[in-house]
């Protein structure tokens, strides 16, 4: 299998309370099940339950070990880690119905994704977060074209800021992505701690049913993700090792 990769389900694929659901719950571990009924709606249980399974089926196959018997541990960083294999590093995403994962086996990795669905604010969101030439960006496109350049900006900034395991906290405004669709360099603030290494990134729009997109975005330092194409792009749970 060939790395960095990404993995995405969709909560109908398997239903909740199917008997292909209620067989997946075996795999998570006693930790797992305590988090999931911390949550109190029955879709974010499920939602969970999915979200674990996938990450297990897929560092299973390729670990080559069970799935019920991954460990995973808190690294210094923060991030969580694979007990048996610490050089995979991974990250999850979630948006309405969705799930996404990627998996890298050279450095950490960052996903994220984004359902539309409600209406957003996005110059206002923009214009208190994002960078001068991201607002600007926002500012000039056209109606039809604004939440497609406000997703991109958003999940890529998402994206980078979980590969870095800081969290949004950093500050949204300290990338420019505002000439990343037209193939112009990434620009950092200066004083972003490891600004100066090879970031990658990876954006795709990916057609829904309801004629909407699901915005998808990576990054990290993995030279793969440049190269990640739509056959890096897997839809649905693998099958159990």
């Amino acid at each position: 299998m060939t790395l960095p990769a990404v993995w995405l389900l969709h909560t109908n694929d398997i239903p909740a309370g199917s008997d292909a659901c209620r067989a997946l719950g075996a795999l998570l571990s006693e930790d797992e099940r305590a988090r999931q009924q911390r949550y109190r709606s029955s879709d974010a249980r499920h939602q969970f339950l999915l979200s674990r399974v996938l990450l297990r089926r897929v560092l299973g196959s390729i670990s080559g070990e069970r799935p019920r018997s991954l460990q995973f541990h808190v690294a210094k960083s923060g991030k969580p880690q694979l007990v048996q294999e610490p050089e995979l590093r991974f990250s999850l995403s979630h948006s309405g119905q969705w799930i996404a994962l990627t998996v890298s086996c050279e450095t950490d990795i960052g996903v994220d994704i984004e359902q539309p669905v409600r209406p957003r604010n996005f110059l206002g969101i923009a214009n208190q977060y994002f960078h001068p030439d991201e607002q600007s960006l926002l500012t000039s496109s056209p109606p039809e074209l604004l939440p497609v350049h406000f997703y991109r900006l958003w999940t890529m900034k998402e994206a980078f800021f979980k590969s870095r395991g800081t969290g949004l906290s950093e500050g949204l405004s300290r990338i420019n992505l505002a000439g990343f669709h037209l193939g112009q360099a990434i620009q950092f603030a200066e004083d972003l701690p490891g600004a100066s290494e090879p970031w990658q990134f990876h954006y795709a729009m990916l057609p829904l049913p309801d004629a909407n997109h699901l915005h998808l975005a990576v990054a990290g330092t993995d030279v793969g993700i440049g190269e990640i194409g739509q056959e890096r792009i897997l839809r649905g749970l693998p099958e159990p090792t």
